[in-house]
């Protein structure tokens, strides 16, 4: 790869940037566990519908798809629903660290003038914040949520794409999931790599690696390696 074929770097968060602790998010998320466990099986089903055609669409599906499971009122699903929506980020990242050669591969990638960007479920922006990325000066933040479309769907990678003012085939994009955001960043036209840490896998990505580390991105950096 030549330095002139990509322009910016995309990661998805969770899974990809740091190691999500499940059993932790379950307890700080206790007294919503089945709550939580409800929404996961909905947005799971989005995945797999057609685009809808915003964030606010998006959440009333949810709604819906929710609602019956506990035989609750729109209005007090929504509430429940909100509530819970604040509290994830946190319960996912706070206290967490990056992986290993994460902040490094980053700073590379930023010095040699690649923009950076996430597209993430959950307010992204925020979980940057609790994992101390933010500093890094990502240039965009993409909520795959307020889209109206999760992962797989090209819609939040087109967004992204346009956030960052780049043509979709000059966006590398990062992540830990072949059906997600493999398929997904595909789908819309972008390049992607995929984080593998367990070892090599079936994948369409045109490049897999296991860890974090400075000379990343050297490949595509124009840098010597």
């Amino acid at each position: 790869m030549s330095s002139s074929e990509v322009a910016a770097i995309s990661f998805d968060l969770d899974g990809t940037l740091y190691r999500v602790r499940r059993l932790r998010v379950a307890v700080r998320l206790y007294s919503d566990r089945h709550l939580l466990v409800a929404l996961l099986a909905a947005r799971e089903r989005i995945r797999r519908e057609p685009a809808l055609e915003d964030g606010a669409a998006l959440f009333r599906r949810q709604v819906d798809l929710v609602a019956p499971t506990f035989g609750w009122t729109t209005a007090e699903t929504e509430r429940r629903l909100l509530a819970l929506g604040e509290r994830l980020p946190a319960a996912l990242t706070r206290g967490m660290r990056p992986f290993r050669g994460v902040k490094e591969a980053l700073l590379q990638a930023k010095a040699a003038g690649l923009k950076l960007a996430v597209l993430s479920d959950y307010a992204p922006a925020e979980k940057l914040r609790w994992l101390g990325l933010d500093a890094l000066g990502f240039d965009a933040a993409i909520g795959a949520d307020a889209t109206g479309a999760l992962k797989p769907h090209a819609r939040s990678f087109e967004v992204l794409a346009s956030a960052l003012s780049l043509p979709p085939d000059s966006i590398l994009h990062i992540g830990d999931r072949e059906d997600l955001d493999v398929e997904g960043a595909l789908a819309a036209g972008l390049r992607t790599w995929r984080f593998a840490p367990a070892g090599e896998v079936n994948t369409k990505a045109e490049h897999q690696f296991r860890q974090w580390h400075a000379g990343l991105f050297s490949p595509i950096s124009g840098e010597p390696t």
